[in-house]
C-alpha cells in the first residue's frame, strides 16, 4: 500500500484512456474537500472509495450519513464469496431482473471479485481494511444502531468555561435550538424569548460546573436561579405564565415513549468516536431516519462538538482525523439562509486545518452551496452535472478556488459516471479521474432494519458499559448516562448508600402547584421495589458535587445498569401514590387540612374560623331563630292580654247576676277561645326556645374544637398534576 489515498486512475480528457494510479496526499485534505455529481455520476462511490483509503492510512473519520449510503461501508467481505452478499441482496431489484436472490448474489460476487482485481486489489486488501479498523454507525433517536445520547450534551462540559467560552456557548445555542424545534417552538438564539431564556439557563448552570438532565432542566425553566435577563426582570423579559407553558412542552416530549431513544446510548463525544486505540475508527453518524428538523438538530450539535473538540488540540502538519457529510445539501446554503449547521460548518473550513483536522462535503446540488464559504477549499471532485446552471455555479465556484474558467470548462464537458475532474491546489495542474472499484459491496441506503442486523453481531466499539462499574483508583462508581455521582450528608458518617434524588411539582384539589425534593434509598430489587421505601426529604442546596474524602461506597443494584430508562418508568409510574398526603377532617365542619399543614396547626385554623363555615350557618338558623322568638314572645304577651281583657268584660258583663238583675252567665265562651289561644301560642313560644337552645349548643360545640372528633384522610395529587422536574443519584452518607 502506498503512502497516498489510492482514489483511482487518471484519465486521458481526449481519448478517455485510463493512466497512472493516482493517489492524494492525505495533507492535500487539511484544506477540505468537495465532491459534486448529480444522481448516478458516481458521487457516492467515490466518497466511499475516499474514506477507505483514510482508514488504510490510519486516519479516524466522523462520517455524517443523511441518505443511509455510507453503512455500505461495513459490508466489507473478506472472502468474496456468494454467500456473504446474499443477505445483501435486494430481492425486488433481482426479480426486476429476473433474478433469484441465489443468483444476483452470486453475480455481484463475482463482479466485485472481477471489478477489484481490474484495479489491483482482492481479498486480501478487503480483509485488511476490514481488520484494520473498528466502525460503528450511530442512530440518534434510534435504537437500530448505537444509539447517541445527545441530551447528554446537557452536561458540563470538562473545559473550563474562561478558556473555551466561544465554543461552548454556541453548542448550547445548538442544544437549546434543537430542543425548542423538537417541540416546536421559534429557536431564533437572538429574538426568541425561549431561547435567550434556556440559553441563559444553561450557561449560568456550566459557569458554575453544573450540568443538566432534561428533567433537571425542566424544574430550573421552574425555578430559574436568576431574576434578570440582560437589563429586564425576568418576569419582563420571559414572564411565568411562558414559562409554565415552554416547562409543559418540554415535559410533554420527556414523557413520549418516542423520546426515550434520544436519551439513551453513547454521550456525544467527539474524542470517543474518534478512537482512543491505535486502531482508526469509522464513525457513521446516521441520520436517514430523521425528520429535517431533527437532522438539523443532530448535525448542528455534532458540528459544533466537533469545533470545540478541535480547538482543545495542538497544533500539526499531518491530518489527524477528516469528517465527512454525505449530503450537504439544506446545511451550507447561500446568503441570506442560515440554519444552525451553518456557522460552525464555517467555522471548521476556516480554522481547523491548523489543528489537523479536514472536512470533506459532498453534494448533488451545486446550486445550494455558499461558494463563498467554500472559496478556500484545496481539494475539488466534480463529476457529470444536470444542467448548464449546475455547470455555471460550479465554473464560479472553480474560479474562486484558483482554476481558469477554460479549463474547467474542457474537464467538465469529459466528465461522465465515475469520472471526475480533479482540482487540487496541491497538485501542478487540475485533471481528469476514474474512481477505483470500491472494496465495500454498493449495495445502496440502508433502512434502520438493516442497520440494525448489519450492526448485531459487531462488537460495539465504544465503551459503553452494560452495568455499573468501579474505578479502581478513585473510588467512584461509573455510572451509566445519564447519571452522575453526587453527595448528600445525612448523618456525616464514611459509608454512601445510593440514593435516587427525585425533584418534582405537584398539585392538589384546591391547592397552588408546590415543588418538593425527595430521596429514595435504592437497595431493592427492582426500581418499583426502591420506590416502597421510606424517602428522605431533602435540601436541594445541600446536594453537592465534591466527594467527601475517605468515603466508601455502598453497593449499586444491578437493574441501575440500563440507566434511567426503568428508573423513570417506575418514578412516572408510583410517585403519584407516593405523593400522596395523609391530612385531617372534622366531620362537624367539614372542613379538611391543606396539604402539609400539621394536626395542630389545622385544630388552631378551625378555632380562629369559629367553626368555619358550618358554624356561620348555624349563627345565621340561630338569629333567625332568636327573631323568631321575640315575635312569639310578642304574641304570647299579646294572647295573655286579649284574655284577661276578655275575664274583665265577661265579670263586669255579669255583675246584674249578683244583684239579682240577670238571669243567666254571658262571655265565657269568648274568655274559653283566649285560653286556647294563649295556650297555643305559649306551646309555640316553647318549641321554638327549645330550638334556640338547641342551636346555641350546637354552635358552642362548633366553635370549640375537640381533637378527639377528628379523621384521617388520604388527598392524592389531581389527576396529571404531578411532573418530574430531576433525577438524579445521590450517595447519602
Amino acid at each position: 500500500m502506498g503512502k497516498g489515498l489510492y482514489i483511482g486512475k487518471a484519465v486521458d480528457p481526449q481519448s478517455g484512456a485510463l493512466g497512472e494510479q493516482l493517489d492524494l496526499d492525505p495533507a492535500d485534505l487539511l484544506t477540505h474537500g468537495l465532491i459534486v455529481g448529480m444522481t448516478g455520476s458516481g458521487k457516492t462511490g467515490l466518497a466511499i472509495v475516499m474514506l477507505e483509503e483514510l482508514l488504510r492510512q490510519g486516519v479516524p473519520v466522523i462520517a455524517i450519513d443523511p441518505k443511509g449510503d455510507l453503512a455500505n461501508l461495513l459490508l466489507l467481505f473478506d472472502g468474496l464469496a456468494a454467500s456473504d452478499f446474499e443477505p445483501w441482496i435486494d430481492a425486488s431489484v433481482a426479480k426486476r431482473d429476473g433474478k433469484d436472490v441465489k443468483a444476483a448474489a452470486a453475480e455481484a460476487a463475482t463482479a466485485w471479485k472481477k471489478g477489484l482485481a481490474e484495479w489491483g486489489l482482492g481479498a486480501a486488501d478487503v480483509a485488511a481494511l476490514r481488520k484494520g479498523h473498528d466502525a460503528v454507525i450511530f442512530t440518534p433517536g434510534s435504537s437500530a444502531g448505537v444509539p447517541l445520547n445527545v441530551l447528554q450534551s446537557l452536561e458540563a462540559p470538562a473545559a473550563s468555561w474562561d478558556d473555551a467560552q466561544e465554543d461552548l456557548r454556541d453548542e448550547i445555542q445548538s442544544i437549546v435550538s434543537g430542543l425548542l424545534t423538537l417541540v416546536g417552538v421559534e429557536a431564533d438564539p437572538l429574538q426568541s424569548p425561549p431561547a435567550v431564556f434556556l440559553a441563559s439557563l444553561v450557561e449560568h448552570g456550566w459557569r458554575a460546573g453544573r450540568g443538566f438532565s432534561l428533567e433537571t432542566l425542566i424544574g430550573q425553566i421552574a425555578d430559574p436561579p436568576f431574576d434578570k435577563i440582560g437589563a429586564l426582570p425576568l418576569e419582563t423579559a420571559f414572564p411565568r405564565k411562558d414559562r409554565q407553558k415552554l416547562m409543559t412542552s418540554l415535559n410533554t416530549l420527556l414523557a413520549s415513549p418516542s423520546f426515550e431513544a434520544w436519551r439513551a446510548g453513547e454521550p456525544l463525544d467527539v474524542s470517543r468516536m474518534l478512537g482512543p486505540s491505535a486502531r482508526p475508527r469509522l464513525s457513521i453518524v446516521s441520520t436517514a431516519h430523521l425528520d429535517d428538523n431533527q437532522r438539523l438538530f443532530v448535525t448542528a450539535l455534532l458540528l459544533d462538538k466537533v469545533k470545540t473538540w478541535m480547538r482543545r488540540q495542538g497544533g500539526t502538519t499531518a491530518l489527524r482525523a477528516v469528517v465527512y457529510m454525505d449530503d450537504v445539501f439544506g446545511y451550507f446554503p447561500p446568503h441570506p439562509a442560515n440554519p444552525p449547521t451553518k456557522r460552525p460548518l464555517l467555522t471548521l473550513l476556516k480554522q481547523a486545518r491548523a489543528q489537523g483536522v479536514g472536512i470533506v462535503l459532498a453534494t448533488q446540488n451545486p446550486v445550494d452551496l455558499d461558494y463563498k464559504g467554500l472559496a478556500n477549499m484545496g481539494t475539488w471532485l466534480v463529476g457529470t452535472l444536470q444542467t448548464q446552471q449546475d455547470k455555471e455555479r460550479l465554473k464560479d465556484g472553480l474560479a474562486g478556488a484558483g482554476l481558469e474558467a477554460r479549463a474547467a470548462d474542457k474537464l467538465l464537458d469529459a466528465t461522465k459516471k465515475r469520472v471526475f475532474l480533479l482540482h487540487d491546489v496541491h497538485r501542478k495542474r487540475p485533471e481528469l479521474v476514474q474512481s477505483r472499484w470500491a472494496m465495500s459491496y454498493l449495495r445502496g441506503p440502508l433502512t434502520r432494519e438493516e442497520i440494525a442486523r448489519l450492526t448485531k453481531d459487531r462488537p460495539a466499539a465504544t465503551a459503553a458499559a452494560a452495568a455499573p462499574k468501579r474505578e479502581a483508583e478513585a473510588g467512584a462508581p461509573v455510572l451509566p448516562a445519564p447519571f452522575r455521582n453526587l453527595y448528600l450528608s445525612r448523618h456525616g458518617g464514611q459509608i454512601a448508600e445510593a440514593h435516587v434524588l427525585v425533584k418534582y411539582a405537584v398539585r392538589y384539589k384546591d391547592s397552588d402547584e408546590t415543588t418538593g425534593v425527595k430521596a429514595w434509598p435504592l437497595a431493592a430489587a427492582s426500581p418499583l421495589e426502591a420506590l416502597e421505601a421510606e424517602p428522605l426529604a431533602v435540601d436541594e442546596k445541600a446536594v453537592v458535587e465534591q466527594a467527601p474524602p475517605g468515603i466508601r461506597y455502598g453497593e449499586l443494584p444491578g437493574w441501575l445498569g440500563s440507566g434511567a430508562r426503568e428508573l423513570e418508568r417506575a418514578l412516572k409510574a408510583r410517585l403519584p401514590d407516593k405523593l400522596t398526603l395523609a391530612a385531617f377532617r372534622d366531620p362537624l365542619t367539614g372542613e379538611s387540612s391543606r396539604p402539609g399543614e400539621a394536626r395542630e396547626a389545622f385544630l388552631a385554623r378551625l378555632a380562629a374560623a369559629g367553626g368555619g363555615e358550618p358554624a356561620r350557618a348555624l349563627a345565621a338558623r340561630l338569629e333567625k331563630k332568636k327573631q323568631d322568638l321575640a315575635i312569639r314572645e310578642q304574641e304570647v304577651a299579646g294572647r295573655r292580654q286579649e284574655k284577661w281583657v276578655a275575664v274583665g268584660s265577661a265579670v263586669l258583663k255579669n255583675i246584674g247576676l249578683l244583684l239579682g238583675k240577670k238571669r243567666s252567665i254571658t262571655g265565657v265562651s269568648s274568655v274559653l277561645t283566649k285560653n286556647r289561644m294563649e295556650d297555643t301560642a305559649e306551646a309555640r313560644l316553647s318549641a321554638l326556645q327549645a330550638e334556640v337552645a338547641a342551636l346555641e349548643e350546637q354552635l358552642q360545640a362548633a366553635a370549640s374544637v375537640d381533637p378527639a372528633r377528628l379523621e384521617t384522610v388520604a388527598i392524592e395529587p389531581v389527576r396529571g398534576g404531578v411532573t418530574l422536574l430531576r433525577e438524579e443519584l445521590v450517595w447519602v452518607y
